[in-house]
């Protein structure tokens, strides 16, 4: 039974949207360097596949929680940079705060100590 695939999907998939708007508080950003930055700001916890973190962008975006905007890169092609916006802030500020509240939960109940190094696989 390979249910690594399903766990690790499942952990990740509910905090991905908190990320990139983290990553976008602190300067707009097109695809391509949001993927990089999650992979190398997360110790490689949070490495996408290409094209995965365009349907997190879309839901986003449809909710308002960011805003793109196109600017040239080279003298033909645009890069999409994404902005987020105060709906963004504000839906980022109660997530940070549930993920802390819920986190805990998790770590007393597994009996761990925050900030303890648990190896994956263990």
């Amino acid at each position: 039974m390979n249910f690594r695939s399903d766990i690790e999907e499942n952990v990740r998939s509910g905090l991905v949207e908190l990320l990139i708007l983290h990553l976008l508080t602190e300067e707009d950003m097109y695809g391509y360097q949001i993927r990089q930055e999650l992979a190398k700001r997360t110790d490689d916890a949070f490495v996408m596949k290409e094209g995965s973190l365009y349907g997190p962008l879309y839901r986003m975006s449809e909710r308002k929680l960011i805003s793109s905007h196109k600017e040239m890169a080279g003298e033909k092609r645009f890069r999409n940079y994404y902005h987020i916006e105060p709906a963004g802030r504000e839906y980022l500020e109660y997530g940070k705060k549930e993920i802390k509240f819920v986190f805990a939960g998790v770590f007393k109940l597994f009996g761990w100590q925050e900030g303890k190094d648990e190896s994956k696989d263990q």
